[in-house]
């Protein structure tokens, strides 16, 4: 007999193993639908993305922290490429995949702590599954790709901590673990994108207003901050040694309009688009129900996170994607409300395929709008033919292709073109030709795929660190500005090639140059090409 959610019981151990079981079979079919969804994007002419080049080299120059970042994803990365190589992006990106596969067993584990069914475990687990944007953020390495993993970690501890509080037990080697637990996920989470500070705050602030305060009360709560504190005091070290270098940054990005912005309601609709706009009633349901229910009591206070979270977001003016890491949790307390609102175990199992098979069709409808499937003809035709489109995230003009898929294209000849241009100068310009990208895209193309020629120069982000490399730039080839602007600042300038492929952003198509006679030397100029936007 299944337990009603409105009367949880204590879970039995043949439970536990039922979820977890569950769980990792939803794993294994999301890694299998992911492999099968790599092969498809190789062969359909797409490529590794301009951000996955820059964690390349990044991984090559590892450090506890860059401009844009911290140090997981380019550590990640670096050892995908040593165990996979760069051939087979279904491979390159097996990592990737698997942390996919994390954040729908995860989900699922959550769904069975909130005291869901099997068959409402299995809805949260499709929903998090087929979601456009998860099935988007999960076909690259980015620093988005563990968040959910980290963050939902740390949900489950508290969950864990707040019905053990519930129980009695406030001390012991139970609470202790858990407490660990979320110390070194949270840290780790930090290491991986400093987003997970707001979301940790929000949990903080959610857990003060509630009754779960008492939480904090636990002499085990100093222990865990502490891990907190010393996982993520390497990236803080690097950020003082660097003069904060990431708030630099993000105030760049505010001050100069990179990001478009849109008010409160478009806001809210699109999160309810890109998570599947027939599953939005589910997670929309997991958080009234938290905020809600008596039977959700225990877990309250992650419904008031989200309710202090979704503002915060967009008071910063964040992306849409920033808030992509805590719906897994409202998928799952989705799955509870699911089993309130049909108690009866037939009805579940009845409507519960039904409403899955639905949101498959939307979702395959929307497949190349979500990923790159087909090629890049195809795709404009596609979307021309259902009067659809991905909404932009930036400012300024774009490809007519979606700029994630864009950005996976034609790195390999944009490298080749540089490459090219430094092998027809003479041997004796060679020797000290330096290859110069305005974006950090372009010069990792180089640095990734052209090994036989000297490694790029930038000042975008982390390769303005890197510096000019002892460059003094006699002899430059410049790809990502203007003629106009080169001139001004060299003796000679001659166009060796275009690309022209209609298909890239804007900045990235136009001519490659060779300049000679700088009219100052790199290193003294170097402070001036900073780029960090």
């Amino acid at each position: 007999m299944e337990t009603s959610i409105a009367e949880p019981q204590e879970l039995t151990a043949v439970s536990v193993k039922g979820a977890i079981w569950l769980a990792v079979g939803f794993g294994l079919l999301k890694y299998v639908l992911a492999t099968l969804g790599q092969i498809t994007i190789q062969h359909a002419g797409y490529g590794i993305f301009r951000d996955e080049l820059y964690f390349l080299v990044c991984g090559r120059h590892l450090a506890w922290g860059y401009v844009d970042q911290p140090p997981i994803i380019p550590l990640v990365v670096r050892i995908s490429e040593l165990l996979f190589g760069l051939r087979s992006l279904a491979l390159f990106r097996t990592i990737a995949s698997l942390g996919g596969a994390a954040e729908v067993a995860l989900t699922g584990l959550l769904a069975w702590r909130m005291g869901a069914s099997r068959w409402a475990q299995a809805l949260a687990m499709t929903g998090i599954l087929l979601a456009p944007m998860v099935v988007g953020m999960d076909a690259t390495f980015s620093t988005s790709l563990f968040e959910p993993v980290f963050w939902m970690t740390v949900a489950l501890a508290l969950m864990e901590l707040a019905r053990l509080a519930g129980g009695g037990m406030r001390s012991g080697r139970a609470v202790g673990w858990w407490w660990v637990l979320l110390g070194v996920t949270a840290g780790m989470g930090l290491e991986n994108k400093w987003n997970e500070f707001f979301f940790l705050v929000c949990v903080l602030a959610a857990l003060v207003t509630t009754k779960q305060r008492k939480l904090l009360a636990s002499p085990w709560f100093p222990i865990g901050f502490a891990l907190i504190v010393l996982l993520i005091l390497p990236n803080l070290l690097w950020e003082m040694h660097h003069h904060w270098a990431t708030l630099e940054l993000l105030h760049n990005d505010q001050i100069d309009n990179k990001n478009v912005h849109v008010g409160p309601l478009a806001f809210v609709l699109n999160q309810m688009l890109v998570f599947g706009p027939l599953m939005a009633p589910l997670w929309i349901g997991g958080i009234l129900w938290l905020l809600f229910s008596r039977a959700a009591q225990t877990f309250r206070f992650l419904g008031v996170t989200y309710v202090l979270y979704l503002p915060l977001m967009m008071i910063l003016h964040a992306k849409g994607y920033y808030l992509a890491a805590i719906y897994p949790l409202y998928f799952a307390a989705g799955a509870a409300a699911w089993d309130l609102l049909f108690r009866k175990a037939w009805l579940r199992r009845g409507l519960t395929p039904v409403y899955v098979a639905m949101d498959v069709v939307v979702i395959a409808i929307l497949l190349p709008i979500t990923l790159p499937v087909l090629r890049p003809a195809n795709i404009l035709a596609y979307q021309q033919r259902l009067h659809l489109a991905p909404p932009k995230m930036e400012n300024g003009a774009t490809s007519p292709l979606p700029q994630y898929y864009a950005d996976m294209l034609d790195w390999r000849h944009k490298a080749d073109l540089l490459a090219a241009a430094w092998q027809s100068l003479p041997a004796a310009e060679r020797a000290q030709a330096a290859i110069y990208a305005v974006n950090y895209g372009d010069a990792s193309a180089v640095n990734v795929y052209r090994p036989d020629v000297p490694q790029a120069i930038s000042g975008h982000q982390n390769y303005f660190l890197w510096g000019p490399r002892g460059y003094t730039g006699s002899v430059m080839i410049v790809f990502g500005d203007s003629r106009k602007e080169l001139e001004s600042r060299f003796d000679l300038v001659e166009e060796f090639a275009q690309d022209t492929n209609p298909y890239l952003e804007p900045y990235e198509r136009g001519p490659i140059f060779i300049c000679r006679g700088l009219h100052e030397n790199l290193q003294a100029l170097w402070p001036q090409v900073k780029f960090w936007y």
